[in-house]
């Protein structure tokens, strides 16, 4: 472990003379790099964007996401907007319920998804604009 650390110190060490830093010990420049993540953002934040990232990053979530849009779904109706098994349909819902970004609502015996979060609908329409 006392190597790492030290390896650590010297590579910081001359990485402050390629930038032309002077007047700054590796263990202090070290510092202000922690540092710096204090003001970038909160760790929650970034777990929950994190989250939504992961959500977000397979095709059928996102057809899910806008079928949802347009308007409320329960399992079957998406089982026939996607032509797939009920199996898949419950494994990628659960994804999207965990990360936030649709809600269940109840209707009787039926259950039905919702977008719970509109702003992540932008963000995915951003997307699609640039892909």
């Amino acid at each position: 472990m006392k190597k790492a650390g030290y390896a650590s110190r010297s590579r910081l060490s001359r990485l402050l003379k390629v930038r032309r830093i002077e007047g700054v010990t590796a263990e202090e420049y070290a510092h202000r790099l922690r540092k710096l993540l204090d003001g970038v953002i909160e760790h929650e934040k970034a777990e929950r964007a994190a989250r939504v990232f992961s959500a977000v990053s397979d095709p059928v979530r996102i057809k899910i996401l806008k079928l949802l849009e347009k308007e409320s779904m329960c399992v079957c109706e998406l089982m026939k907007a996607l032509n797939m098994r009920q199996s898949l349909i419950s494994y990628h819902l659960k994804f999207l319920r965990e990360a936030g970004l649709i809600k269940p609502v109840r209707k009787g015996k039926w259950v039905f998804y919702e977008i719970a979060d509109k702003k992540v609908l932008r963000m995915i329409d951003k997307i699609i604009e640039l892909a």
